[in-house]
């Protein structure tokens, strides 16, 4: 398949869809347990309907993590504690976010990306309901992985 009609395919059938959320409410130190315990960089803020209210990205979790303490020191990590308990996902989330729809080809995300820097961008259906989020990574896997069978 060459790139220009690689570039037209939906969306929806590269995205990733298994996602991990949290809402606006959800504390940060669960949000720090969600990203020690998988290997993502993204979590999006959801409402109770699924409809995308923000996004926490884990370079901006770990600013704030460095901000105003030291990583790694003991009294750092009691700060960082407090301060993981006193502060919730709204707090921390991106709420301007940048979204694709299930059906814009591939090759809007790529400009999107490549435009802003971003590493990751919130697909939603027609309802504004998250349904995925396409990223840098899927885009390479796309791209770059020998053998890898497109559709």
């Amino acid at each position: 398949m060459d790139i220009q009609m690689l570039m037209a395919r939906p969306v929806k059938e590269y995205m990733t869809s298994e996602l991990i959320t949290v809402t606006e409410e959800t504390p940060l130190n669960k949000v720090k347990n969600i990203f020690d315990s998988n290997q993502i960089h993204h979590i999006p803020v959801v409402d109770v309907d699924r409809r995308l209210k923000g996004i926490i990205s884990k370079s901006d979790f770990l600013l704030l993590l460095d901000w105003g303490t030291r990583l790694g020191l003991a009294s750092s990590q009691v700060k960082n504690q407090l301060l993981l308990q006193s502060n919730i996902a709204s707090d921390l989330m991106e709420s301007s976010v940048v979204v694709v729809h299930e059906t814009d080809p591939l090759g809007k995300c790529v400009d999107i990306l490549k435009e802003n820097y971003f590493r990751c961008i919130p697909v939603v259906d027609r309802e504004k309901k998250l349904t995925g989020l396409i990223t840098m990574y899927d885009l390479m896997v796309i791209a770059y992985c020998p053998g890898h069978q497109l559709p």
